[in-house]
């Protein structure tokens, strides 16, 4: 059973982007390309670019490189700290974005984490690290952890629960795009650990079951666990973003003399004569790699762009998820189970949807809590509910710690750094007919980001990384150069 499903699923891996060996390995001519945004999208589209001899200028706000995987130093009562926007799991099957570190020289960081548990409200706990990582043979296996009986297999309420398996591009986003995962589980009389499970992966894209598009939580289904033999274990970077990713990052940069311009932010382009204006220089192309609030912005602002109906249209339309909160803790006490991993999916009662260990993974912060006894905790909302203030937000998120972490009452907090953004892509129900794609209307205009549709099924980092790739091969293809290989995961379900 497990080798004809491999041939189904044609061994878990096929190409995505395939270099025509006729074509020069770089190139003969100069082209600037501005790229605009430095996440793991722009820093994908840079180097993909740079490494074929594209004259290639980055561009970001921040006074750092990095996105969501950034990092930075604050100041709190008399110590220099480093904190970042969250916790972030690198899937073995992230083909390429690990392919990319590497080749950069950051793989050497990546540590695997013990397990994927859940923490239910009850103070019971569910792990997951010995699921049968066969696709369709680990839906089963997960019969014996609770997560549904047979009852629900051969419920005719349940036969829906057969999309998860029959992805498909095209019908899955035609069936379910319209319906979201709240209206999904009522009908099918989705068990509640089922739906415990569901609930923790649709808060992993920043949106609350009753907006999460169905037909995305499908498809992310179908990319995490279902197209793969590689498994729910993950691995995590050992220590902060800067010195195990952005600092590699940078070097192989600038190796390829890549112009790297951080705090600036651009707030428009001009576009004449198939030609960007950009901090004042002309560019050949332009790859916006930011955010879909400064994508939505910049477009809006910018000149020579105002005879494309359809990419301002789709641009005006591009929202994000809501309100996340994120709080990192500096404290004097630990958790009492120290046989948790580095990081724990919740049962949330009103925000907290996980906490990270990070006393246990990262080599900085380990050094800190033995210096000062203390371990250091990371809080998510991933989807703050409707309504709720930032303050009421962080109350709620420490009564919650403290509920599933009660030996945690009475300790002292000796640093803390608190965000509340909205920053995030929605993934909501009806957005995917008009998501914008990486190719837009206007010639040697890209997109690029975890946000942008595409013909794969790439998500989250692996997304931002594979877009940014697919947005130089774009340039890579028009210019005569060959593209850079990719790879992904099958795109139909085993019973697609």
């Amino acid at each position: 059973m497990r080798n004809w499903i491999k041939k189904r699923l044609k061994g878990y891996q096929v190409p995505l982007a395939t270099p025509d060996k006729s074509k020069s390995t770089t190139l003969t001519t100069k082209k600037k390309v501005a790229v605009i945004g430095g996440g793991i999208a722009g820093i994908s589209s840079a180097a993909t670019l740079a490494e074929k001899g594209f004259d290639v200028q980055l561009f970001e706000k921040a006074s750092f490189l990095g996105g969501k995987v950034g990092s930075w130093e604050f100041e709190s009562n008399g110590e220099t700290l480093r904190t970042e926007h969250g916790f972030h799991a690198f899937f073995r099957q992230y083909f390429n974005l690990l392919g990319f570190l590497k080749q950069i020289g950051a793989d050497k960081h990546l540590i695997p984490i013990d397990d994927y548990v859940l923490l239910y409200e009850n103070n019971q706990k569910q792990g997951f690290k010995d699921v049968e990582t066969t696709p369709g043979l680990n839906i089963l296996d997960l019969r014996k952890y609770g997560v549904f009986n047979w009852i629900t297999l051969i419920s005719p309420f349940s036969m829906p629960l057969l999309g998860l398996l029959q992805f498909d591009f095209k019908k899955t986003f035609k069936k379910f795009d319209k319906e979201n995962f709240a209206q999904f589980a009522k009908r099918t009389f989705m068990p509640k650990k089922m739906q415990l499970v569901f609930n923790s992966f649709a808060r992993a894209f920043f949106a609350e079951p009753e907006n999460m598009s169905m037909a995305e939580l499908i498809k992310g289904f179908h990319f995490y666990f279902l197209s793969n033999d590689k498994g729910l274990i993950y691995d995590v970077l050992d220590s902060d973003f800067q010195t195990s990713f952005i600092d590699y990052c940078i070097s192989y940069l600038k190796e390829h003399k890549v112009q790297i311009h951080l705090s600036r932010g651009i707030d428009q382009l001009e576009y004449i004569e198939d030609k960007f204006k950009v901090n004042g220089e002309d560019f050949d192309y332009c790859i916006l790699c930011t955010d879909v609030n400064a994508t939505k912005a910049i477009i809006g602002q910018s000149k020579g762009l105002e005879n494309y109906p359809n990419l301002n249209r789709q641009a005006a339309g591009l929202q994000n998820s809501g309100k996340y909160a994120v709080i990192r803790l500096w404290t004097d006490a630990f958790e009492k189970d120290q046989r948790l991993p580095f990081f724990i999916f919740t049962d949330r009662l009103k925000c907290l949807d996980s906490v990270s260990l990070y006393h246990k993974m990262e080599k900085e912060s380990q050094a800190w809590s033995k210096q000062n006894n203390g371990g250091i905790f990371e809080l998510h909302s991933y989807a703050v509910p409707e309504g709720m203030d930032k303050e009421t937000c962080r109350k709620e998120l420490m009564n919650e710690l403290y509920h599933y972490f009660p030996e945690l009452k009475g300790m002292e907090i000796k640093h803390e750094y608190y965000q509340f953004r909205n920053d995030f892509s929605a993934f909501h129900t009806g957005l995917h007919a008009d998501r914008p794609t990486v190719e837009t209307e206007v010639p040697r205009l890209f997109y690029a980001g975890d946000w942008v549709k595409m013909d794969n099924c790439a998500m989250l980092m692996e997304g931002a990384y594979v877009s940014g790739a697919l947005a130089a091969n774009h340039i890579l293809k028009a210019e005569g150069v060959q593209e850079k290989t990719l790879v992904q995961v099958p795109t139909k379900g085993l019973f697609a």
